[in-house]
């Protein structure tokens, strides 16, 4: 019986660990708890306030958490506008995860950014599927 049973054991702990493994790199976001802010530290955490508004002048600075075994690297990308592909003006491909588990990036002009809405989205390396949204205001 106990020459059985061990062997038992093993085959469910397998089947277990193989489920966690698949939920964990298959299912639902590979990115998340994406903020807009106006600075991040050296690991892409926000350090200011979390905001939608910033004036033209602002820095606006994007972060999120990765699932950092599941993705590598990712795409950001800025629209002037609603978030439809004839209104993206900015692309940042290839943004690597760091140590910490963020992604990051940073929208600002010399002259300083339109007033309006604005969006950003996320995609997981290769992939055409949003993982997330943020929209936000500039005004003067």
């Amino acid at each position: 019986m106990k020459k059985l049973l061990i062997p038992i054991i093993v085959i469910i702990l397998i089947i277990a660990g193989g489920g966690v493994s698949y939920n964990y790199f298959s299912r639902g976001p590979k990115i998340t708890d994406s903020v807009l802010t106006k600075s991040i530290d050296a690991n892409g955490k926000p350090t200011a306030t979390i905001s939608t508004t910033f004036k033209a002048k602002d820095k606006v600075c994007f972060s999120a958490k990765g699932k950092k075994f599941a993705i590598k690297k990712a795409t950001v990308v800025w629209y002037k506008g609603e978030i439809l592909t004839k209104n993206k003006f900015k692309v940042e491909e290839n943004i690597v995860i760091n140590n910490a588990g963020y992604f990051s990036a940073k929208l600002s002009l010399p002259e300083g950014l339109e007033a309006g809405r604005y969006g950003v989205t996320t995609y997981s390396e290769g992939s055409k599927i949003i993982q997330t949204t943020n929209e936000f205001d500039v005004k003067n």
